[in-house]
């Protein structure tokens, strides 16, 4: 079999495998609750059921109406035998659904939350005047939180956001973004000093994106958090300054902000791949093959530190690279979206996928980071990996966003 036919063979392979994915993940959310509901229509009943004059409403839908508890601002409904609902009020929308059934078709909802790709778990929802439960588990979704509780059997959703947020955001807290052309690019380093982890050199391919000009600021993520009442991490020794990177973040609350983001403008944001974060930071077709991201000399991208002390300062503080983007060699590590694997690059040099954008390894236990300064010189250069857990956060660690071309 020559490389050609090798390639065509992949493109297939990967091709039905997320056909087979997306087959799997509608199935399950179809058969999530085989006692007459599914999560869609739980979905549909918290942002469509009337507060007045619901029983018939709910009646044409299949569902018997038990009782009101005003002290909850609970109704409770039927369905079938074995299944119960409870619809919460909250000013003049509803707030939560929380269904209760058989033990057996609770545990097959958990199976669902946990093997269905639709949902994320999610440890800490760090919200304001809100209670985790110890036993809860806790995924999101779409602008919503499922839960499940094992000693009652009880699998729930609510708002991940605010029924009054709404689904705008001004430009003023809008990240800049700069259009990167797609392209080749060798991915890596052949340098025999350079660490292990990034050799050898590979060809990798990414499509067009848009890459965030600046990192995400103290002021968009704080914004992000007043909208969804949402508990901002823990201050810096020297406070919070607006115009500077945000940093204690969890790769978890970076693709939150992600999500958030892509909700409230209809746009697709997420965090960069490893392969776009380098080929960014090299400067894209524009390219001068630079050490770090924009020069061979950190004095004038970047800087460095005392070991043990961290020095931040204002975003855009140096020059950029070739496409226009800054820091990207100081201020914060910034998360990728992809999972670490310190061989990955030997094994995409040995195998090497031709007409195919970079893939990343599917499962991991740390996230890659990229770019940031240190008291070491190389980890501000644009090859450097680093990898950190992504429930971990840092002093000195923060993120941009990606919004993917129409």
């Amino acid at each position: 079999m020559n490389l050609i036919t090798k390639t065509l063979a992949f493109i297939l392979i990967c091709f039905l495998t997320t056909k087979l994915q997306a087959q799997i993940d509608t199935e399950k959310m179809a058969l999530f609750f085989a006692e007459g509901y599914s999560i869609t229509e739980l979905e549909f009943l918290i942002d469509n059921m009337p507060l007045k004059k619901h029983e018939k409403w709910m009646e044409k839908r299949g569902y018997i109406f038990r009782e009101e508890i005003p002290s909850k601002r609970c109704l409770v409904y039927k369905k079938g035998e074995v299944v119960t609902f409870y619809i919460f009020l909250e000013k003049e929308f509803i707030s939560e659904i929380r269904v209760s059934s058989s033990p057996q078709k609770f545990y097959q909802a958990v199976d669902t939350f946990s093997k269905t790709s639709l949902f994320r778990l999610t440890k800490t929802l760090k919200k304001i005047s809100f209670t985790e439960a110890a036993k809860d588990k806790y995924w999101r979704n779409k602008g919503y939180v499922y839960y499940a509780n094992a000693d009652n059997y009880v699998v729930g959703i609510f708002r991940d956001y605010p029924f009054e947020m709404q689904r705008k955001i001004s430009r003023n807290f809008l990240p800049e973004m700069v259009y990167v052309k797609g392209g080749s690019f060798n991915m890596g380093s052949n340098n025999a000093e350079d660490p292990a982890d990034t050799k050898p050199a590979f060809s990798a391919m990414v499509g067009d994106f848009n890459i965030g000009q600046y990192e995400v600021t103290v002021k968009q993520f704080r914004y992000f958090c007043t909208e969804t009442k949402r508990k901002m991490p823990s201050a810096p020794l020297v406070g919070w300054q607006e115009d500077y990177p945000i940093r204690n973040i969890t790769w978890d609350d970076a693709l939150d902000y992600c999500y958030w983001l892509s909700y409230v403008t209809g746009k697709k944001y997420r965090l960069p791949s490893e392969a776009e974060w380098e080929y960014a930071a090299r400067g894209g077709q524009k390219t001068k093959k630079f050490i770090y991201a924009g020069s061979d000399f950190l004095e004038k991208v970047g800087w460095t530190f005392k070991k043990n002390e961290v020095v931040m300062k204002r975003i855009g503080s140096t020059y950029p690279n070739e496409l226009e983007i800054y820091d990207m060699s100081s201020n914060v590590f910034e998360w990728t979206n992809d999972w670490y694997n310190s061989t990955w690059y030997e094994s995409r040099s040995k195998n090497p996928v031709l007409g195919v954008n970079y893939s990343s390894p599917s499962v991991g236990t740390q996230k890659v980071i990229r770019g940031g300064s240190s008291s070491e010189t190389s980890k501000s250069r644009v090859i450097y990996r680093g990898k950190v857990s992504p429930s971990s956060n840092f002093v000195d660690l923060g993120f941009r966003v990606v919004l993917e071309e129409d």
